[in-house]
């Protein structure tokens, strides 16, 4: 082992000839110059595995920065909300209008009796009526005052859908976005409205989900007038309504049907905390 490591006895070494003295030599000139430069050696090896793992951190830290990024243009989604200016309110409650009389005529031709048409007097009323339910129920967001969530009235959602009320979490890691849409039955009491704006909301989900990832809460509130029909069809709506919303299975959504005085007093920590 010794020889193979080009190390002898005096005695052997001085017994060799010239040129095999030389190859010992060599040797071990070679074995000493490996042994002094193992310490640069080992420190050149480990700030070469340092440089190593700080390209690695680099690269990992401009990765995550581009994630993070990307997870912050998502989850900021819901605040490139539009409020709408008062006109545009104004042309969605006559909208809103104009589609509840269409279906209770619409109805009302089908059973044989003539339509009433309704004088522009009455259809601004049915507006005024409209806007103002939506307005009490946002007031009653803005009184309560939940420091989780930031409320808006009447926004356009990316410029395809509008929402009577969006409540956009500060936390958005913890708490999903709340859209509460508000529906006033004036007229008649009606499933196609019903039908029509549950369609709505799950559209503008699932545009929401597709864009972000996020899946909003749903909260469909239906105010009906105490007058606009007998106690029995008022129960036979409500159990319709009910029925009709137990073959969809949607994920964060909740309805309310209630009636102008449960309106006035609805407690509005059963949507917000």
């Amino acid at each position: 082992m010794k020889q193979e490591l080009g190390i002898i006895s005096s005695a052997d070494y001085n017994d060799l000839i010239q040129s095999s003295r030389d190859l010992v030599d060599n040797r071990i000139s070679l074995n000493l110059i490996v042994i002094k430069a193992l310490p640069f050696i080992s420190i050149g090896l480990f700030l070469f595995g340092c440089l190593l793992i700080f390209i690695g951190f680099r690269k990992w830290k401009k990765k995550q920065d581009g994630i993070d990024e990307t997870d912050g243009i998502k989850l900021e989604l819901l605040r490139a909300t539009k409020q709408l200016d008062s006109e545009e309110i104004d042309e969605k409650a006559e909208m809103e209008v104009q589609e509840e009389i269409q279906e209770s005529t619409s109805n009302e031709k089908t059973k044989d009796e003539k339509p009433k048409v309704k004088s522009k007097e009455e259809i601004e009323k049915l507006k005024s009526n409209l806007i103002g339910m939506e307005k009490l129920f946002y007031d009653k967001i803005i009184e309560f005052n939940s420091f989780a969530y930031e409320p808006k009235a009447n926004v356009k959602i990316d410029d395809k859908f509008e929402a009577d009320i969006v409540l956009t979490p500060n936390n958005k890691r913890k708490n999903p976005d709340i859209i509460v849409e508000v529906k006033y039955l004036q007229t008649k009491l009606n499933m196609d409205i019903v039908k029509k704006s549950f369609s709505a909301l799950v559209k503008m989900r699932n545009h929401i989900y597709n864009s972000s990832k996020r899946s909003p809460t749903l909260i469909l509130i239906m105010v009906y007038r105490s007058d606009i029909g007998k106690a029995e069809e008022i129960r036979r709506f409500k159990n319709g309504v009910v029925e009709y919303f137990s073959q969809f299975s949607v994920g964060n959504f909740r309805h309310f049907i209630l009636n102008e005085q449960e309106a006035e007093n609805f407690n509005i920590n059963t949507i917000v905390k």
